[in-house]
């Protein structure tokens, strides 16, 4: 069994009420997860509510939503309370689970840049995006206002959540302002910073120091380990494929959490994702050593919404496939694929309270897959999957 089982749900995109919440994490506790990892902060809208700056509360509106496959041209969003959101920690408590807030930075920062643009490389407004994609409006970490406005709002965030984990992100922070910024290139030089990759690094690592002097542990996507300098007192987050460099941090002695993204990604269909995909994965990274593997803490399906907007769809995309993962972290795997699919059933009836996918959806054969995810599937996924999807 592992210490860590986790599942990530993306409010930002796409908010979900509290009582959807609820009954997402009575499903969660049947299963044993035991961490409910709360993405409540990115490009399209911030969800926490900040009493220290009450103007970044308007960034949780964004003018409308137009994700590709409708468009809604009504404002959209709101801040969960302060009261929502510690009724949801003590709901968690409640359940065996325990809340890792999720604050997103340098970049997924639109919202919060269009609040604070001086907080950007060159100062302009930014607009909160109101489709899916990775953008260039990341925070400039060579500002002292940058790190003193990021680490009030972390006090924020550990006076309502009181788990030892904050994930600060880290993911999809494109350097292109970085590189034009005379205040990014005096810090590097400064500090003997030879790559945007190593700068990137730089900030999170005083991310992850500033909350290991408040007793807090850092959880950051692979992304900000490219460099190999990322401070091991973080927990690394492994999404993106094929990286060496979370391989060597584990050798190394720090620790990860698994989610890998051609297997552990719900919000993708079950013909891009099936279940037994799902079931197939196993929680090791090859090149690992006996020693990288113990530093393994566990692992986390995640479900992202920009592309979901109804409470059935959020459930119907992760049952039964929370399922599998839930088997993984505790050490229960079945030797069988169809072994796990008489579990499946069982537990069925235990959480009919929630809405499966059909179950003729579970194991399909894949469909063409769209040019779009395919260039995206290229940075990501392993090259054996990548090979199969091309075939």
């Amino acid at each position: 069994m592992f210490a860590y089982r986790g599942f990530l749900l993306d409010s930002a995109r796409h908010m979900q009420s509290v009582e959807e919440i609820k009954r997402l994490i009575d499903a969660l506790a049947v299963l044993k997860y035991n961490y409910f990892h709360w993405h409540l902060t990115d490009d399209q809208g911030w969800r926490f509510e900040s009493e220290v700056f009450p103007a970044l509360n308007a960034a949780a509106v964004r003018p409308y939503s137009d994700f590709g496959k409708t468009r809604e041209d009504a404002p959209y969003g709101r801040v969960y309370t302060r009261a929502e959101l510690r009724e949801v920690v003590e709901y968690c408590e409640e359940k065996g689970m325990t809340v890792v807030p999720e604050f997103d930075m340098p970049g997924h920062t639109s919202a919060l840049l269009s609040v604070f643009p001086e907080l950007s490389c060159g100062g302009e407004k930014v607009k909160i995006k109101t489709h899916q994609g990775v953008f260039k409006d990341v925070l400039c970490p060579a500002k002292e206002k940058t790190f003193e406005t990021v680490t009030r709002l972390l006090d924020e965030f550990t006076e309502v959540f009181p788990g030892e984990y904050v994930h600060v992100g880290g993911d999809e922070t494109p350097p292109a302002h970085w590189k034009t910024c005379p205040d990014c290139r005096r810090y590097m030089r400064e500090h003997g910073i030879k790559s945007f990759d190593a700068y990137h690094t730089d900030f999170m690592n005083r991310i992850v120091d500033y909350l290991a002097r408040k007793g807090r542990t850092a959880i950051v996507w692979n992304d900000a380990a490219k460099s190999g300098a990322l401070d091991k007192r973080a927990v690394l987050q492994y999404w993106k494929e094929r990286d060496k460099a979370s391989v060597a941090f584990l050798n190394a002695g720090g620790r990860a959490i698994l989610s890998p993204f051609s297997y552990y990604y719900l919000d993708y269909d079950f013909q891009i994702t099936p279940l037994n995909r799902v079931y197939a994965a196993k929680p090791t990274l090859p090149g690992l050593t006996a020693e990288g593997r113990k530093n393994i803490l566990g692992v986390e399906a995640t479900l992202w919404t920009e592309f979901i907007t109804e409470d059935r769809a959020l459930e119907e995309h992760a049952f039964p496939r929370a399922i599998a993962v839930a088997q993984t972290g505790l050490g229960e795997r079945r030797a069988t694929y169809e072994a796990l699919l008489r579990d499946v059933k069982e537990l069925r009836k235990e959480l009919d309270f929630v809405a499966f996918a059909d179950e003729a959806q579970w194991t399909q054969p894949r469909r063409a897959m769209p040019r779009g995810w395919i260039r995206f599937a290229r940075e990501h996924v392993s090259k054996a999957y990548l090979k199969e999807l091309l075939s």
